[in-house]
């Protein structure tokens, strides 16, 4: 039984650092969108059309969602960290973690439609998708609590 937990305990600091490294590579694509706007905003001084301000704020939006999930996802890695996987406070970083992507799809959507130029084409619909996929996990999380408080209750 022993053996069992100290295996169950290796597995779990592998998959913290595992996603660990995952959060590092996010906050470089988050580097590398600040590093871009502050590229586009320098572009402001030189460009003096219109296109300028529909090109600068969906990458705007994006960089302001990835800055979002990740302090969430931070969040969610302390508490794995400290042994709380199953709480109210999870489902709840899960489920805007999940509404936030899920907003950011329907924005690139409207914003197709409003934009006079194409500066959005990448995987519009699959913000949506996702974010309602992680709003289903949020949705497990929650029975899964509830079902451990049942038990728990249980004699």
């Amino acid at each position: 039984m022993l053996q069992k937990n100290r295996i169950a305990q290796k597995r779990e600091k592998h998959l913290i650092t595992i996603l660990s490294v995952y959060c590092g590579f996010v906050f470089m694509v988050i580097g590398n969108s600040i590093f871009h706007n502050i590229t586009l905003a320098y572009e402001l001084g030189k460009d003096d059309t219109d296109t300028f301000i529909w090109q600068m704020i969906p990458e705007s939006v994006a960089m302001l969602l990835m800055v979002f999930c990740a302090g969430l996802t931070i969040k969610m890695f302390y508490n794995l960290k400290h042994k709380r996987v199953f709480t109210h406070e999870n489902v709840r970083l899960v489920q805007y973690l999940g509404l936030a992507v899920l907003i950011y799809g329907v924005f690139l959507n409207i914003w197709k439609h409003v934009s006079p130029i194409e500066t959005v084409t990448f995987m519009r619909n699959v913000f949506l998708l996702l974010g309602g996929f992680i709003m289903l996990i949020g949705s497990v999380f929650k029975a899964g609590i509830r079902i451990k408080e049942e038990q728990e209750l249980t004699i």
